[in-house]
């Protein structure tokens, strides 16, 4: 990992560790959000909105656009006042990708033989902090450090994102490994500032968080901000020292060892290759690299942006072959992504069970059943 954010590169002595009462309320939380607001830091996070997705992310509306304004949703956006932000431990609809994957991205441009681009893009060296990042989105944080970890686009952005987690995780039917928070995950969840909210909302408890650093960034934003009564969480990897987790494993063997073409095929009729499980899939990282000349002569810009396995081009080489030539070829690929291949290399699963992809299927492919037919097979 990067030495840019990583909390394990930081000399020990800088580390301050603080076990007393490390509680912060609603109005000292809201006059810290304002804090970074004046200190130049764009800060979104979770609101409950009417507002429609178009108006939003014109990409993701050509994917997923919203029918009504009426009935509402949790949306990441940025927030004008402290008091927009949700943290009940609703779901968002989109997850944080785009903060750290952007949809689109210039990662240069060209004039003859020269490129003309700057070496940081004013969206890459934007501060932003994200507020109320749920233990599920947070572990999908943790994929990208290791994809991207050698990318230098991905780590000007990371320097300059500040992540702010949350402890409430969602219910069952938006949770289906059902993550729960406990202080002992924290070590393996990539953050700067962590809120944990008590479990029960009593006349004392209820909108008051115990507060956990992650980072040295962490620890000196709330130090310059004047709160110093908080506990510092050393980052020891995104996995848990010694058994790997179980179902890891036994999905893994099941789509390695013994495939049942059955799923495969019979999701294959269903499916309609739409790819709105990738664009709303927190894990899903996969991109395609354009190449666009401009008007002027021997002029252009270099492009990445979002792509979806699902899609037929996604496979297609020189000679118009496809090396995921069917539609249950296409699926088993994306499970096989996520439940074998991601977890040989990072001995974690690619999926965080947040069961986004399920809400957006068009032809209702339930992840969660998906997963137990082939554990059962």
């Amino acid at each position: 990992m990067s030495e840019c954010y990583s909390r394990l590169n930081y000399p020990l002595f800088h580390l301050k560790f603080f076990w007393y009462n490390s509680i912060v309320n609603q109005p000292q939380f809201n006059k810290f959000i304002s804090y970074l607001q004046k200190n130049d830091w764009s800060v979104f996070g979770p609101v409950f909105t009417t507002e429609k997705i178009e108006e939003l992310s014109p990409f993701l509306a050509a994917h997923q656009p919203s029918a009504t304004k009426k009935t509402g949703q949790i949306l990441i956006k940025e927030l004008a006042s402290p008091s927009e932000l949700n943290l009940d431990g609703q779901m968002p609809f989109y997850s944080f990708k785009r903060f750290f994957v952007p949809e689109r991205e210039c990662l240069f441009r060209y004039r003859k033989n020269k490129l003309t681009a700057p070496k940081v893009y004013p969206e890459r060296s934007r501060r932003v902090a994200l507020v109320g990042m749920n233990v599920l989105d947070l572990k999908a944080v943790n994929l990208y450090d290791q994809v991207f970890e050698k990318d230098p686009y991905y780590q000007s952005r990371r320097r300059n994102t500040l992540i702010i987690g949350y402890s409430l995780t969602p219910e069952i039917q938006d949770n289906i490994f059902e993550t729960k928070y406990e202080e002992d995950i924290l070590e393996h969840l990539p953050f700067d500032i962590f809120l944990a909210s008590g479990q029960q909302s009593t006349a004392n408890s209820k909108n008051e968080y115990q507060v956990f650093t992650g980072s040295i960034k962490g620890q000196r934003i709330l130090e310059h901000f004047g709160h110093k009564d908080y506990q510092h969480i050393q980052f020891s990897g995104p996995v848990k020292e010694g058994k790997l987790d179980e179902r890891m494993e036994r999905l893994r063997d099941r789509l390695k060892n013994h495939p049942n073409q059955k799923i495969w095929e019979q999701l294959g009729k269903l499916c309609i290759e739409c790819g709105k499980c990738t664009l709303v899939c927190p894990t899903c990282f996969c991109f395609h690299i354009d190449d666009a000349p401009a008007l002027e002569e021997n002029s252009g810009e270099r492009t990445r942006g979002w792509d979806s396995c699902f899609y037929q081009e996604f496979s297609e080489v020189v000679g118009s072959h496809k090396f995921l030539n069917s539609t249950a070829a296409r699926i088993y690929f994306w499970y096989f992504h996520k439940f074998a291949r991601i977890p040989d290399e990072f001995d974690f699963m690619g999926c965080v069970g947040c069961g986004r992809c399920a809400k957006v299927c068009p032809v209702g492919i339930d992840i969660f059943k998906v997963l137990k037919d082939v554990e059962n097979t």
